[in-house]
């Protein structure tokens, strides 16, 4: 049982920008907190998650920590793209960051409402075991990137249907190597964490400097 009250499965994914799944860790019950999804991945080289490689790091939203390889958005400030449109007068500096973070990590939110709006049985999965709809999301992802690296465009077919955006609300990760990996997971220092804190600092002034400039 999920927090909004109704049963559901937590899935931790990753995508690349021409919305395709490039890993997905299903089976954890919808009540599991995201972060502690992400640690498992982090822990478990079995799943071979895709570290990202040094000095690169994941856009993120506020449920996940920002750490190293991993930056989220500042805290309470305006984050969500709607709520620029209501007012698109920048209030801080912070908000200038989260709004371009907010633009390039909606292809996450589009990939999943693409997803969605594709196979209707991923909004209201049907009674099956729980091995059985992890089996049925598995297919529906690996449809998906199948359909998006042949080159066919069904986009806008699928936006003429219905609104794509309104969808955006133990088992193996996948990527496309298939090599053990050599990464060891260790516990962010802090010393990891006030570095990736810096880095996005000076993104958000560099892009502050370009509003008013």
């Amino acid at each position: 049982m999920n927090r909004k009250g109704y049963t559901s499965t937590n899935i931790l994914v990753r995508c690349d920008f021409n919305m395709c799944f490039t890993f997905a860790l299903i089976g954890w019950e919808g009540s599991a907190h995201d972060t502690r999804i992400l640690v498992e991945a982090l822990r478990n080289s079995s799943l071979k998650f895709p570290h990202a490689p040094e000095g690169k790091y994941y856009v993120v939203d506020s449920g996940y920590p920002t750490m190293k390889g991993f930056m989220g958005p500042y805290k309470s400030a305006r984050y969500h793209i709607p709520q620029f449109r209501m007012s698109r007068a920048f209030r801080s500096e912070n908000e200038v960051f989260n709004y371009h973070h907010s633009s390039l990590r909606s292809v996450i939110e589009r990939t999943f409402g693409v997803c969605k709006a594709r196979w209707r049985i991923l909004q209201n999965m049907p009674s099956y075991s729980p091995k059985v709809q992890f089996k049925i999301i598995w297919s529906c992802f690996a449809i998906h990137n199948y359909i998006r690296r042949m080159g066919s465009n069904d986009l806008e077919d699928l936006e003429n249907l219905e609104d794509i955006n309104k969808f955006q609300e133990g088992e193996r990760g996948f990527e496309d190597d298939d090599g053990e990996s050599s990464f060891v997971y260790s516990q962010p220092t802090h010393e990891d964490t006030q570095q990736i804190i810096i880095i996005r600092n000076t993104i958000r002034d560099q892009l502050s400097n370009g509003y008013t400039s």
